[in-house]
């Protein structure tokens, strides 16, 4: 392979020949690098003697140039079929490269100069190498103001030898490389010191240029290239001294050195103008003129234009091209109008439609290579866009200087584009003409300063004008309002219907094509219709409905007016084919632009006098009566929020009918209808729920609602009551309708062909499902009676690629999904739901199959919604545990996701469940962990570099960046199957003794010893700071780790030295972390009660946890007087809030869930777990006492009251209370919010947790 930096750009396969031949060639190749770089023997040098090779005379001091054979050499080495040879050519490739080494990029184009010695293969792929080589160490970003390496005189033989290349090469493959060469190089070396580029290009293109006309093609693209990368050209000037450092005199210089730069570019670019439009004069005028070569001339036409169109955006002014600027608009205006005709009517644009009615637009474009006259078209075309897009560009980069050109421009594309323009044409023409039609008449129609009313400061927005803009105004007032009068007449009501019906018949109405597509495929036209809807769309609709909205925005009287009258004359005029398409087209219309109609259009009226009658017409068969249909429901899809409640159930029940009507356009136009519907009335259910002042807010803002007067409150009280009251009209037309929109949706699946259909079904069949929730219930029988056939009909389907299956199954998972969490476990116990939802699952996860790759992650998420609506681990899952899980942990991509299945089935179906791969997730579970293990090191040493470089263009660069959000949260879940694994372990233990009477240890499975001793590595990791410093991702990750240390530890409290391998530095850390943690507090729990439970949990937890290894005193550091003193204060905090801890349990003892059914049960599993936990039973004022009593024994009572003092002068006496069996104060009464208790503070409770985790607080004493 080659290196990826030549491998995205290289369009070669391996170089033929190139082993056999590379002894001879390397031999010339080396002859050439003994040669000086200006005697190539090259043809190209003689080509234009402005463009003459100058050779690298001169070496600058340092490293040796590398040699050209060499280089050669790994070129070779790099396409070699031995694995070892290749990356090593690679290795050195990319080590040149990014070293810039002098001679790298010199010798790559003397390869390429070698047209006779080098073939193609090899020339291109030297060009793609010193292309992409230039791109990357030219000079370094900008970032860190740093020059490559590159000699100079290397660089001037690199810039001479690429211009030679470019227009001499033979090959127009090694040429597109070389114009990219050039581009890169143009970016940092114009306007200086390569002013000649662009003099150079522009003259090679010239017709009278002695170069060939391939080469004259050649220039203009590259021109094209480099003024594209001109656009945002960035001016460096650089300094040998620190900018810090430099005087304002010497700062001034610098500017006045861009300034210069800027200068020079702008005066290099005007003088293109000129000469550009010279040369495209002559390529039009040959083009138009189909006299002896008219090809050649036409395709350098366009891509004049293109060079044009990039010229107009980098100028940003004409000052002093004044007259050459407004020469080449007139022409262009006179071009376009000589164009027109020849391309959009006449016996060209009749050929050009009738080959393509003949055998489509792939047909007509292959005869056009055999068809002068076809061939002649499409360059005709091409140049039509060239011509608008520097058009449109010259109005949008230069609106002033354009505004006296738009009138005629204009009228132009009004009347030949869009009047005269036959239908069938603007179907048939490139998608690219259409669309840069309606963006330059769009655009025009949306420019303010084309408005009267802002050139005159009469509109509101003319007040932020700025003084500079309203002196521009009055400079070019004339021409500004010449435009704005030549856009007023297209909307005034002379002009406006019959551009609007225009509008209508050609770009909105469908077309034949489009009505025979509907019958011979149905499904690929309704796919095609939603496609349009995307804003990216070229198709002819919704250009149309495009510049419609446009000049709505601008006029919306007349516009709508013509609008409307159009659809009044169409409901009056008889149904006929060609009346109903029009009728389609003009609803069609309405439709889009309803947005602006909406004051002018009643819908409700419109609906009750027609779209009904239509709907509920018996009479509308075939094909007529079908496209009547389909625009009706689709008209309810888009205005049906209109509708009053005594219209909307009618409606909605006409729509669900719709779904099994026999064309199947108009079953899923219903099926779109019905969708749309369904999310409305969800964004009502949404709306109605919240609170009532939330709800004022939106309808009548903030001012209103909060400012409001008692009658102002009345009236919004009636308003809210009428929005319910409408919600629960519609809620109860959904409900009447439940079972037939789930029979209607099932019976339709089986109908269709393609998997886009399917899946818009199954989206609708979720929306419903969204909407009812428990409504669902009474229509559960209905629903779990349709699932197997659906699996049955989807399971069957076959489809090029797996992309499409994919997306397919992808939307019947989530589907099934939202079905589980809205029914709960009654539909899991349903034998009919497990028909479906089993084999999904197992296709799901199938890591073996391809086209079950894509949904893996949908699927996890439907296993994860099976278990929390399960009430019982059902058979099934277990056995897809077994086969499922392990391919997916050793996957490595979800294994958070498999991990918290792994605790799913754990909580459900207890110890047993997970024992037949306890090796596995411990292998996942180890992973895991070391994974943040490693993250911590890596955020240690990039700290320790950062905080011990002397200056910041110092740090070393790749520094990893330390733990990521993803790895928390895959620790934090491999934490969390370890705990509950250790818990389940523990009720095993206590259910042997309870069974046998005698004592036993916990057992940890032998596999989870290295995963505990990860969590131990986890929870004393050292992220840079010692013990107080986490990064904020890794606080609940570490709190995991303890709780399952601690569970551990509570039963073996000899283990910690064990688990840490005896490192006393990691002990620390964890003993120290632990106090520090257990005994935090977050401000929150003062304001949120469950916040304020949990935390006294966790202190609990960590007290009793500590308190019992102070009394066992199996660890030696908790001796150090400092460190037992804190141990014991959290201790006694815990003991403090022990009365309110236990009234936390009692009411988690009594809580009872309302409908366990419907809950999660994983929740509840939890629940009952926290119930059964021993170390709650634990009295925290008893495991205090007796750890007082143990640390007295050795350290003395009064050094442990002096200790205590020094934390906190409040603890020594709680201490003594507590030894008297005295209630002690709550603690939010002992410790004050404002003012600090004195001496040390280490573990306290102040602050919140978050405050003192996060990374940049100081470390304290404790670390």
């Amino acid at each position: 392979m080659l290196p990826m930096c030549m491998l995205a750009q290289m369009p070669i396969a391996v170089w033929p020949g190139a082993l056999q031949q590379a002894s001879s060639l390397a031999g010339r190749v080396a002859e050439s690098d003994r040669r000086p770089c200006g005697a190539a023997t090259d043809a190209r040098s003689k080509a234009s003697p402005a463009l003459q090779i100058t050779g690298m005379e001169a070496q600058q001091a340092g490293p040796a140039p590398i040699p050209v054979q060499q280089v050669f050499a790994t070129l070779e080495a790099a396409l070699s079929v031995d694995n070892a040879t290749r990356a090593a050519a690679e290795a050195q490739l990319r080590e040149w490269e990014g070293d810039a080494a002098p001679g790298f990029i010199g010798s790559l184009l003397k390869v390429v100069a070698e047209v006779q010695a080098v073939p193609e293969e090899g020339r291109l792929m030297a060009a793609v190498v010193a292309k992409n080589a230039v791109g990357s160490s030219w000079r370094k970003t900008l970032g860190s103001r740093e020059w490559s390496r590159v000699p100079d005189d290397e660089k001037a033989y690199v810039r001479t030898t690429a211009m030679a290349a470019l227009l001499g090469d033979p090959s127009d493959r090694v040429a597109l490389q070389i114009t990219l060469l050039v581009t890169n190089i143009a970016r940092f070396d114009v306007p200086q010191p390569w002013s000649t580029l662009l003099p150079d290009l522009i003259a090679a293109a010239a017709e009278e240029s002695p170069v060939a006309p391939a080469a004259k093609r050649r220039a203009l693209t590259a021109l094209k290239h480099v003024l594209q990368a001109l656009r945002n050209k960035k001016f460096v000037i650089s300094t040998t001294r620190d900018a810090r450092l430099l005087t304002e005199d010497e700062f001034e210089a610098m500017a006045s050195g861009v300034q210069q730069q800027r200068a020079q570019l702008d005066s290099q670019c005007k003088a293109l103008l000129a000469p550009l439009r010279q040369q495209w004069e002559g390529h039009t005028a040959a083009l138009l003129a189909g006299g002896e070569g008219w090809q050649r001339r036409g395709a350098a036409a366009a891509a004049a234009l293109s060079a044009a169109r990039e010229l107009m955006h980098v100028l940003q002014d004409f000052e002093g091209v004044e007259d050459a600027i407004t020469a080449f608009l007139s022409e262009l205006h006179q071009a376009a109008a000589a164009v027109a005709p020849q391309l959009l009517s006449g016996p060209l644009a009749a050929a050009a439609v009738a080959a393509a009615v003949a055998g489509g637009e792939a047909a007509a474009a292959a005869a056009a290579a055999g068809n002068p006259q076809l061939e002649r078209w499409q360059l005709l075309g091409k140049n039509w866009e060239r011509l608008l897009q520097v058009a449109l560009v010259t109005m949008d980069r230069h609106t002033f200087q354009f505004a006296a050109h738009l009138p005629p421009m204009l009228q132009l594309c009004i009347n030949a584009a869009l009047l005269a323009m036959d239908a069938s044409l603007v179907h048939h023409i490139r998608a690219k003409a259409r669309v840069v039609l309606v963006r330059f008449c769009a655009r025009a129609l949306l420019q303010q300063l084309y408005r009267r009313d802002f050139v005159e400061g009469a509109a509101p927005e003319a007040r932020f004008i700025s003084d500079a803009g309203r002196e521009a105004i009055q400079r070019y007032r004339t021409q500004l309002l010449g435009a704005a009068e030549a856009l007023d007449a297209l909307l005034a009501p002379a002009q406006c219907p019959a551009l609007v019906q225009a509008i209508v018949q050609k770009y909105i109405m469908l077309s034949p094509d489009e009505v025979a597509e509907w019958e011979n495929d149905p499904e690929s036209f309704a796919r095609n219709v939603d496609v349009e809807t995307s804003p990216d769309a070229d198709t002819p609709r919704p250009c149309g409905v495009a510049l419609l909205e446009c000049m709505l925005e601008r006029a919306d009287e007349p516009v709508a007016t013509a609008l409307l009258a159009m659809a009044a004359q169409q409901q009056a005029a008889p149904l006929t084919q060609e009346n109903i398409l029009l009728r389609e087209g003009t609803y069609r219309a309405i439709g889009e632009c309803f947005l602006h109609l909406r004051s002018k259009v009643d819908f409700n009226a419109w609906y009750a006098s027609e779209l009904r009658l239509i709907l509920q017409s018996t009479e509308l068969t075939g094909l007529n009566g079908s496209i009547l249909r389909a625009g009706a429901l689709w008209l309810l899809g888009v205005c049906g929020a209109e509708l009053r409640a005594e219209h909307w159930g009618q409606a909605f029940g006409l729509v669900v009918a719709h779904v099994t009507h026999g064309d199947v356009v108009v079953a899923l136009m219903a099926v779109s209808a019905l969708t749309v519907l369904l999310s409305n009335c969800l964004e009502e259910s949404q709306f109605v729920s919240a609170p009532s002042r939330r709800k004022r807010l939106v309808l009548e803002g903030p001012q209103a609602a909060l400012l409001g007067t008692d009658s102002e409150e009345d009236a919004a009280g009636d308003m809210l009551a009428a929005v319910d009251a409408e919600h629960a009209s519609h809620m109860a037309a959904v409900q009447g309708q439940t079972d037939a929109i789930i029979a209607g949706c099932f019976t339709l699946l089986p109908r269709l062909a393609e998997i886009e259909s399917m899946v818009r079904v199954l989206q609708c069949v979720a929306s419903a499902v969204d909407l009812l929730g428990d409504r669902l219930r009474p229509h559960l029988h209905t629903i779990c009676s349709a699932l197997p056939q659906v699996w049955g009909v989807i399971s069957q389907q076959r489809q090029e690629g797996t992309g499409g299956l994919a997306r397919l199954h992808s939307a019947l998972i989530s589907t099934v999904t939202h079905l589980l969490m809205r029914l709960g476990s009654a539909a899991v116990a349903d034998p009919r739901v497990g028909e479906l939802l089993y084999p999904l699952l197992q296709h799901a996860t199938n890591t073996g199959s391809a086209d079950s790759e894509p949904l893996v992650e949908d699927g996890l998420r439907l296993w994860t919604a099976v278990l929390a609506t399960s009430e019982q681990l059902p058979p099934p899952l277990q056995e897809m545990l077994v086969q499922r899980l392990p391919p997916l942990l050793r996957r490595g991509q979800d294994t958070t996701a498999c991990l918290k299945i792994a605790e799913g089935h754990a909580l459900l179906g207890g110890l047993p469940a997970v024992t037949p791969l306890m090796g596995p997730l411990a292998e996942a579970i180890t992973r895991s962990l070391a994974a943040v293990v490693t993250a911590a090191a890596q955020q240690q040493l990039a700290l320790a570099a950062m905080l011990g470089a002397p200056k910041p263009g110092h740090l070393q660069k790749g520094l990893p960046k330390g733990l990521a959000p993803e790895q928390a949260a895959e620790g934090t879940a491999a934490a969390a199957l370890l705990t509950l694994i250790v818990q389940l372990s523990e009720q095993a233990a206590a259910a042997a003794v309870a069974a046998s009477g005698q004592p036993a240890e916990l057992q940890l499975p032998a596999e989870l010893q290295p995963a505990a001793k990860a969590a131990a590595a986890v929870a004393a990791a050292d992220f840079g700071g010692g013990a107080v410093r986490l990064p904020s991702q890794g606080v609940a990750l570490v709190e995991a780790c303890l709780e399952a240390i601690g569970r551990l530890l509570f039963k073996q409290p000899g283990l910690l030295p064990v688990l840490l391998d005896g490192s006393q530095d990691a002990e620390a850390r964890l003993l120290d972390r632990w106090v520090l943690l257990g005994g935090a507090r977050d401000i929150v729990e003062m304001f949120m009660p469950a916040m304020g439970s949990l935390g006294r949990v966790r202190r609990h937890r960590a007290a009793v946890t500590l308190c019992s290894l102070l009394y066992a005193d199996t660890v030696p550091l908790l001796r150090t007087p400092e460190r037992a003193a804190q141990a014991l204060a959290l201790g006694i905090r815990a003991a403090r809030e022990q009365e309110q801890f236990s009234r936390d349990q009692e009411r988690l003892a009594e809580a009872q869930v309302p409908d366990p059914t419907h809950a999660d049960q994983l929740v509840l599993r939890r629940l009952a777990l926290a119930r059964e936990d021993p170390v709650k039973a634990i009295d925290a004022r008893e495991a205090a006492r007796a750890a007082a009593t143990k640390i007295a024994s050795w350290m003395g009572e009064q050094q442990l009251r002096l200790q205590l003092q020094q934390i906190d002068p409040l603890l020594a006496e709680q201490l003594a209370a507590l030894q008297r069996g005295e209630p002690l104060a709550s603690a939010m009464a002992a410790v004050t919010l404002s003012g600090a208790p004195s001496g040390n503070n280490n573990g306290s409770e102040q602050g919140s947790m978050a405050a003192e985790m996060q990374p940049g607080q100081p470390a304290g004493a404790m670390s």
